[in-house]
């Protein structure tokens, strides 16, 4: 029988005999040969993702290196930490600046298994799925699918926010579950908002066509620069035409306003820079209006004195470090 380092490899390359799977299966029953196989996968993904698109990053000698080893025959034990290795490089270039996520198996290495990526709290994801589609994890959303998306069954679960770049396929539509409702296509751009527990489920069509499927069965297509707008309470559902910059722009690291209230501006504020804002004089969250854009990268204090230039208060900052600061405002 194969080492297990050379039956991990052959798995992730889809090489594997029923009895191989049936050793890795018993062999990833100990909670840390789970642990290690989840690490290996979370590499095998990463890194083959990053052959698929290179990044916009400079960063040449570390591709190199991709490169070299990926052309490299060897297996076994030196192989996996070499992978391991390089890959660790490949992880911290990527997540200088607002992309991160972290990687789950769902289930062991059986048929049945699933991808969970969920992308960190305080920074965005971007994740290449089996079909080649571009998915834009905005930071604290969950996205579940199958690694390998078996007989052209293309579905995902969605749980928050996410941008889909779809890769065409008419035989095999592309399916977005929520808890809400789900949305069919075929090769479109479209945004998706579905926070767990939020009363509101929308979709934002770029390009191309969609359909949205309540739970119901009710079923509504969706034109490009439409947005789809269902109240999960009232069961009341509106199309209307929209700017989409103004809901996609989080993917491009831009935060956008336009004529909103300051307590709908704090709430959004929130979620970015894990902060909580406290009013202090509650007139203040609907009685200003502001209109702005700002990148990721810009520090809360900045956005904040920007803010003040425009709205006449007073703002005081709590350290709470490693939970959220409070920010009080009157």
């Amino acid at each position: 029988m194969k080492p297990i380092d050379q039956i991990i490899i052959e798995f992730f390359q889809e090489r594997s005999s029923s009895e191989e799977i049936n050793k890795l299966n018993n062999w990833s029953e100990s909670p840390a040969n789970k642990k290690e196989l989840n690490d290996y996968s979370k590499i095998w993904l990463w890194t083959h993702q990053l052959i698929e698109r290179k990044p916009q990053i400079e960063f040449e000698d570390t591709w190199q290196k991709i490169n070299d080893w990926v052309n490299t025959k060897n297996s076994g034990t030196i192989w996996l930490q070499n992978l391991a290795k390089y890959a660790a490089i490949i992880l911290i270039v990527l997540n200088v600046g607002w992309w991160g996520a972290h990687f789950y198996y769902e289930t062991g290495a059986s048929a049945g298994q699933y991808f969970q990526v969920s992308a960190d709290q305080a920074a965005n994801s971007v994740i290449v799925l089996p079909d080649s589609t571009m998915v834009y994890l905005r930071q604290g959303s969950n996205l579940k699918y199958d690694p390998q998306f078996k007989d052209g069954n293309r579905e995902v679960s969605l749980e928050g926010e996410a941008y889909f770049e779809v890769s065409g396929n008419k035989d095999h539509p592309f399916i977005v579950k929520t808890e809400q409702a789900q949305i069919k296509v075929l090769g479109t751009q479209f945004n998706v908002s579905a926070e767990k527990g939020s009363p509101i489920c929308q979709t934002t069509l770029v390009e191309g066509k969609v359909e949205f499927i309540t739970q119901s069965g009710k079923k509504y297509l969706l034109l490009p620069n439409q947005m789809i707008e269902m109240d999960v309470n009232k069961k009341d559902v509106r199309i209307k035409r929209v700017n989409t910059e103004l809901y996609t722009a989080w993917k491009d690291g831009k935060i956008i306003f336009r004529d909103e209230t300051l307590g709908e501006i704090t709430q959004k504020l929130e979620r970015i820079y894990h902060v909580n804002f406290i009013f202090n004089n509650p007139d203040l969250a609907e009685e200003y209006r502001f209109s702005g854009t700002f990148y990721r990268e810009t520090p809360i204090g900045d956005v904040i004195t920007m803010l003040k230039l425009s709205i006449p208060m007073t703002v005081t900052r709590e350290e709470k470090f490693p939970d959220p600061d409070k920010i009080y405002l009157k």
